[in-house]
């Protein structure tokens, strides 16, 4: 990554982008209160190696947890919109302020929607296989794994680099920031 092509100034992008960044917070300490006890088998279904384990671990839940991943999956169907929006207006800024490629600001661009795409697929096939266990085989649970990684490949990668991006201007901009106060 190269440097910033100017001095980092706020703008109203930046404010949207605190906000909606603010929003995926919000809405993700919502998810884990509301999938609550169903939260450790979440874990253990994001990449789960065989339908038998899978249906092993829908099996082992109370049903209390069994009722708030339920829960989770349904509140989850906006949460993916929100987090696709923010990354897209982080792609966007970074763009504005580093140079890079085309192709490289359309992945940051793209990656979040498919991402988004994936988690909203991936919890309506989730709600299909808890409904009846019996639909819980070998290319199910490889069907639900496989959305998992998609979502989070395209969610996890682009913040890890936008994260490279501007942490180091955001820290520059305050280290001026002080400097100009003295």
């Amino acid at each position: 990554m190269t440097a910033p092509t100017q001095q980092f100034t706020v703008t109203r992008t930046d404010g949207e982008l605190a906000a909606r960044a603010l929003m995926y917070a919000v809405s993700e300490l919502s998810l884990i209160r509301v999938t609550g006890q169903g939260g450790a088998a979440y874990a253990q279904l994001q990449v789960c190696p065989s339908g038998a384990r899978y249906r092993s671990v829908v099996d082992g839940m109370s049903p209390r947890a069994a009722r708030e991943l339920t829960n989770g999956y349904h509140a989850n169907f906006h949460h993916p919109v929100l987090y696709a929006a923010a990354l897209r207006l982080g792609a966007v800024r970074l763009a504005e302020l580093v140079p890079m490629s085309r192709s490289l600001r359309a992945v940051l661009v793209a990656a979040p929607a498919v991402a988004a795409t994936a988690d909203i697929t991936e919890n309506v096939v989730n709600l299909y296989l808890h409904r009846d266990t019996r639909r819980i085989t070998d290319t199910t649970a490889t069907v639900s794994s496989a959305l998992s990684i998609v979502k989070w490949g395209g969610t996890v990668g682009p913040l890890a680099y936008m994260t490279v991006g501007f942490l180091p201007i955001w820290g520059r901009a305050v280290r001026d920031r002080f400097a100009r106060g003295r």
